[in-house]
């Protein structure tokens, strides 16, 4: 333990103490709340899973439209 006396806090300090103070405090959730965030994690994921699939076709079409047309070469790896 130190004998030093702590240095007057300037205002600044004191203002962030008090709004970390408020910071601190934790928010009021209703008890419904984690059921809403978990149902509405399970409907993104059920409907980002088919979007990224959709999304993977279409650009596999793109690509082979601009290979057709001559825009793209084909992929020398391929």
């Amino acid at each position: 333990m130190s004998d030093e006396t702590p240095e007057a806090r300037t205002p600044a300090e004191v203002r962030l103490a008090q709004l970390l103070e408020l910071l601190a405090v934790a928010p009021a959730a209703d008890a419904e709340f984690a059921g809403r965030v978990a149902r509405r994690a399970r409907l993104q994921h059920a409907v980002a899973v088919p979007m990224r699939a959709v999304g993977g076709f279409i650009a596999a079409i793109g690509h082979g439209a601009r290979v057709i047309v001559g825009l793209t070469p084909l992929d020398p790896r391929r």
